[in-house]
Protein backbone atom coordinates (compact mmCIF):
# COMPACT_ATOMS: atom_id res chain seq x y z
CA UNK A 1 0.00 0.00 0.00
CA UNK A 2 1.39 3.39 -0.99
CA UNK A 3 1.48 6.68 0.86
CA UNK A 4 -1.81 8.42 1.57
CA UNK A 5 -2.02 11.99 2.82
CA UNK A 6 -3.41 12.37 6.32
CA UNK A 7 -4.32 15.31 8.56
CA UNK A 8 -1.44 17.00 10.34
CA UNK A 9 -1.07 16.61 14.09
CA UNK A 10 1.50 16.68 16.87
CA UNK A 11 1.64 13.95 19.50
CA UNK A 12 1.69 15.57 22.95
CA UNK A 13 1.55 12.38 25.00
CA UNK A 14 1.97 8.73 24.07
CA UNK A 15 0.77 6.03 26.46
CA UNK A 16 0.29 3.08 24.09
CA UNK A 17 -2.32 2.42 22.79
CA UNK A 18 -3.42 5.96 23.74
CA UNK A 19 -2.23 9.31 22.41
CA UNK A 20 -3.07 12.92 23.09
CA UNK A 21 -2.77 14.90 19.84
CA UNK A 22 -3.06 18.48 18.65
CA UNK A 23 -4.60 18.52 15.16
CA UNK A 24 -4.47 21.35 12.68
CA UNK A 25 -7.86 22.09 11.11
CA UNK A 26 -8.68 20.23 7.93
CA UNK A 27 -11.53 19.90 5.48
CA UNK A 28 -13.58 16.84 4.63
CA UNK A 29 -16.30 15.87 2.22
CA UNK A 30 -19.03 14.32 4.34
CA UNK A 31 -21.86 11.95 3.50
CA UNK A 32 -24.92 12.12 5.73
CA UNK A 33 -27.90 9.80 5.93
CA UNK A 34 -30.63 9.41 8.51
CA UNK A 35 -31.29 5.83 7.45
CA UNK A 36 -28.09 4.21 6.11
CA UNK A 37 -27.68 1.05 8.21
CA UNK A 38 -24.12 0.46 7.02
CA UNK A 39 -21.26 2.23 5.33
CA UNK A 40 -21.46 0.84 1.79
CA UNK A 41 -23.62 3.59 0.27
CA UNK A 42 -21.62 6.31 2.01
CA UNK A 43 -18.32 4.94 0.76
CA UNK A 44 -19.59 4.57 -2.83
CA UNK A 45 -20.96 8.12 -2.82
CA UNK A 46 -17.72 9.58 -1.44
CA UNK A 47 -15.61 7.53 -3.85
CA UNK A 48 -17.69 8.83 -6.74
CA UNK A 49 -16.97 12.39 -5.56
CA UNK A 50 -13.18 11.88 -5.55
CA UNK A 51 -13.42 10.05 -8.89
CA UNK A 52 -14.54 13.36 -10.49
CA UNK A 53 -18.25 13.51 -9.66
CA UNK A 54 -17.89 17.10 -8.49
CA UNK A 55 -18.54 20.56 -9.99
CA UNK A 56 -14.97 20.87 -11.29
CA UNK A 57 -14.90 17.31 -12.68
CA UNK A 58 -11.57 16.84 -10.83
CA UNK A 59 -10.09 13.57 -9.67
CA UNK A 60 -9.05 13.90 -6.03
CA UNK A 61 -6.43 11.75 -4.34
CA UNK A 62 -7.57 9.26 -1.73
CA UNK A 63 -6.52 10.19 1.79
CA UNK A 64 -6.69 8.55 5.21
CA UNK A 65 -8.43 8.11 7.49
CA UNK A 66 -12.05 7.60 6.54
CA UNK A 67 -13.91 9.06 9.54
CA UNK A 68 -17.31 7.83 10.73
CA UNK A 69 -19.69 9.10 13.34
CA UNK A 70 -23.14 7.90 14.35
CA UNK A 71 -25.69 9.48 16.66
CA UNK A 72 -29.44 9.89 17.02
CA UNK A 73 -29.51 12.29 14.05
CA UNK A 74 -28.01 9.79 11.63
CA UNK A 75 -24.84 8.43 10.11
CA UNK A 76 -21.84 10.40 8.79
CA UNK A 77 -18.85 9.22 6.80
CA UNK A 78 -16.11 11.60 5.71
CA UNK A 79 -13.10 11.58 3.42
CA UNK A 80 -10.33 14.01 4.29
CA UNK A 81 -9.76 16.47 1.43
CA UNK A 82 -6.09 16.88 0.39
CA UNK A 83 -4.69 20.05 1.92
CA UNK A 84 -3.74 21.46 -1.50
CA UNK A 85 -7.42 22.41 -1.90
CA UNK A 86 -7.41 24.46 1.31
CA UNK A 87 -10.89 25.60 2.34
CA UNK A 88 -12.21 25.42 -1.26
CA UNK A 89 -12.41 21.81 -2.44
CA UNK A 90 -14.60 21.09 -5.48
CA UNK A 91 -18.30 21.25 -4.62
CA UNK A 92 -20.11 17.92 -4.57
CA UNK A 93 -22.83 17.21 -7.13
CA UNK A 94 -24.61 14.72 -4.85
CA UNK A 95 -26.85 16.50 -2.33
CA UNK A 96 -25.99 13.93 0.37
CA UNK A 97 -22.45 15.33 0.42
CA UNK A 98 -21.24 18.53 2.03
CA UNK A 99 -17.86 20.12 2.63
CA UNK A 100 -17.19 20.22 6.35
CA UNK A 101 -14.36 21.49 8.49
CA UNK A 102 -12.83 19.57 11.36
CA UNK A 103 -11.72 22.18 13.80
CA UNK A 104 -8.15 21.99 14.92
CA UNK A 105 -7.68 21.10 18.53
CA UNK A 106 -6.75 18.49 21.05
CA UNK A 107 -7.98 14.92 20.68
CA UNK A 108 -7.56 11.82 22.79
CA UNK A 109 -7.05 8.73 20.61
CA UNK A 110 -6.92 4.98 21.10
CA UNK A 111 -5.26 2.99 18.33
CA UNK A 112 -6.05 -0.63 17.57
CA UNK A 113 -5.47 -3.29 14.95
CA UNK A 114 -7.91 -5.69 13.40
CA UNK A 115 -11.28 -5.68 11.73
CA UNK A 116 -13.50 -3.06 13.31
CA UNK A 117 -17.18 -3.41 14.07
CA UNK A 118 -19.65 -1.65 16.35
CA UNK A 119 -18.92 -3.93 19.34
CA UNK A 120 -15.15 -3.42 19.06
CA UNK A 121 -15.60 0.33 18.56
CA UNK A 122 -17.80 0.61 21.67
CA UNK A 123 -15.24 -1.31 23.74
CA UNK A 124 -12.39 0.91 22.48
CA UNK A 125 -14.44 4.05 23.15
CA UNK A 126 -15.10 2.84 26.71
CA UNK A 127 -11.37 2.23 27.27
CA UNK A 128 -10.53 5.65 25.81
CA UNK A 129 -13.04 7.39 28.08
CA UNK A 130 -11.61 5.52 31.11
CA UNK A 131 -8.09 6.66 30.13
CA UNK A 132 -9.29 10.23 29.66
CA UNK A 133 -10.86 10.16 33.12
CA UNK A 134 -7.65 8.78 34.63
CA UNK A 135 -5.66 11.54 32.87
CA UNK A 136 -8.22 14.17 33.97
CA UNK A 137 -9.01 15.10 30.35
CA UNK A 138 -12.43 16.68 29.79
CA UNK A 139 -14.62 15.25 27.03
CA UNK A 140 -15.83 17.78 24.45
CA UNK A 141 -17.89 15.92 21.91
CA UNK A 142 -18.80 12.55 20.52
CA UNK A 143 -16.42 9.79 19.56
CA UNK A 144 -15.38 9.39 15.93
CA UNK A 145 -13.96 6.23 14.38
CA UNK A 146 -11.07 6.51 11.92
CA UNK A 147 -10.25 3.72 9.45
CA UNK A 148 -6.91 3.68 7.65
CA UNK A 149 -7.11 0.65 5.35
CA UNK A 150 -9.21 -0.56 2.43
CA UNK A 151 -11.53 -3.54 2.99
CA UNK A 152 -9.28 -6.02 1.13
CA UNK A 153 -6.45 -5.67 3.69
CA UNK A 154 -6.46 -8.67 6.07
CA UNK A 155 -7.84 -7.78 9.50
CA UNK A 156 -4.59 -8.35 11.38
CA UNK A 157 -2.93 -5.59 9.32
CA UNK A 158 -5.71 -3.00 9.66
CA UNK A 159 -5.12 0.16 11.68
CA UNK A 160 -8.10 1.92 13.29
CA UNK A 161 -8.61 4.63 15.87
CA UNK A 162 -11.32 6.03 18.08
CA UNK A 163 -10.90 9.74 18.79
CA UNK A 164 -12.63 12.18 21.15
CA UNK A 165 -12.12 15.95 21.28
CA UNK A 166 -10.71 17.19 24.58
Amino acid sequence: MGYYERPEYEVLLSDKPFELRDYKEFFMVTYFSKEDPNSSEGFRTLFSYISSNNEENKKISMTVPVIEGKNQEGYRMSFVVPKRFGPNPPKPLDDRLTITKMEGGRYAVIQYRGTSNRKVEQEKEKRLREWMKKMDLPVEGRAKVAYFNPPFIPGVFKHNEVMIKV
